[in-house]
C-alpha cells in the first residue's frame, strides 16, 4: 500500500500542470505550528512545538467535492539530557478527499480525511556514540478549515489537521498536528 500511495502522489503532482487550464485546479502552501508527541508508555510522554508547513494541490470536482494532495513537514522534536542529544524528524505525503462549504462569496469552511504516508527518523547521540533510525507508517489523515476569498482566485486558509500515530514501535507512539494558515490560488 506504500508504494501505492507513493505512486499516487508522485502521479497526481505529475498530472496537475497537464491540467492547469482546467477550472478546480488550485495549488497553496501553509506554515504554523506543528505537535509532536511521543508516548513510551500510559504513564510517560512529552510533546514539542516546532514550525510547521506544507504544500499542497488539489482539484474541486464540484463546488462541495474534491481531492487534495500535499507534503506535510512537521520540523524536529529535540532534547537533551547531559551529554546526550536526541531529535525525531517528521515528514508526510497525503492524499485526501475534500469536502466544502460555501458560506457567502467570501468565506466557506472546508474538511479533508485521507491517509498519509509518514516518515519519521530518530536520532541519539553521546560522547563518541551516534545512532539513527528511520521508520514508515501509513495513517489517517483528518482536517478542518476556513478560507477567506479575496477573489475568484486567491484565498487565505486557515486549517487544523490531525495525522494521527505517524510511528510506533515497542509500545512508543509518536502523534503529530499541524495548525496553520496559508495562500490557495485557483488556476
Amino acid at each position: 500500500m506504500k508504494k501505492q500511495l507513493f505512486a499516487a502522489v508522485v502521479g497526481a503532482a505529475l498530472a496537475f500542470p497537464l491540467f492547469a487550464q482546467a477550472e478546480g485546479i488550485y495549488a497553496g502552501a501553509n506554515i504554523g505550528r506543528a505537535e509532536l508527541k511521543v508516548s513510551a508508555d500510559q504513564e510517560s510522554s512529552r510533546k514539542d512545538n516546532d514550525t510547521g508547513y506544507k504544500v499542497y494541490a488539489g482539484y474541486d470536482f464540484t463546488q462541495n467535492f474534491g481531492a487534495e494532495a500535499g507534503y506535510v513537514d512537521f520540523g524536529k522534536l529535540s532534547q537533551n539530557i547531559d551529554d546526550m542529544k536526541s531529535a525525531i524528524k517528521n515528514h508526510a505525503f497525503y492524499v485526501a478527499a475534500t469536502g466544502t462549504l460555501p458560506l457567502n462569496e467570501q468565506f466557506s469552511l472546508f474538511a479533508k480525511a485521507g491517509v498519509a504516508q509518514n516518515h519519521a527518523k530518530l536520532t541519539v547521540s553521546a560522547l563518541n556514540f551516534s545512532k539513527s533510525e528511520s521508520h514508515n507508517k501509513t495513517s489517517a489523515l483528518f482536517g478542518i478549515g476556513a478560507a477567506y476569498h479575496f477573489d475568484k482566485k486567491l484565498s487565505l486558509v486557515a486549517e487544523y489537521e490531525n495525522f494521527g500515530k505517524v510511528a510506533s514501535e515497542d509500545g512508543a507512539t509518536l502523534k503529530a498536528d499541524l495548525l496553520s494558515i496559508g495562500l490557495r490560488y485557483k488556476f
